[in-house]
């Protein structure tokens, strides 16, 4: 599960963006089968970013915090971008 990522905003969905994701997923595929981003309701901008990698929406549910979160995941199976 892979919840906040910080970059400074000149940054934003920019190469680093991406690549920091797809450095990510690399990572956690050596050891997991899928991989689920929680994203805010309203962050429309992030829900597009996990979408342009690959993310499929599947799911609402609260975080460990108790906010509302979008879940999209990523299958190993897939090929990320």
């Amino acid at each position: 599960e892979i919840g906040f990522t910080f970059l400074a905003r000149s940054h934003w969905g920019g190469a680093c963006n991406r690549e920091m994701k797809e450095l990510m997923l690399r990572h956690a595929f050596r050891h997991v089968s899928h991989v689920v981003f929680l994203v805010g309701p309203e962050n429309w901008r992030s829900q597009r970013a996990v979408e342009k990698i690959g993310g499929r929406r599947v799911e609402s549910r609260r975080n460990a915090s108790g906010r509302e979160c979008v879940v999209f995941q990523i299958d190993a199976t897939q090929t990320t971008p």
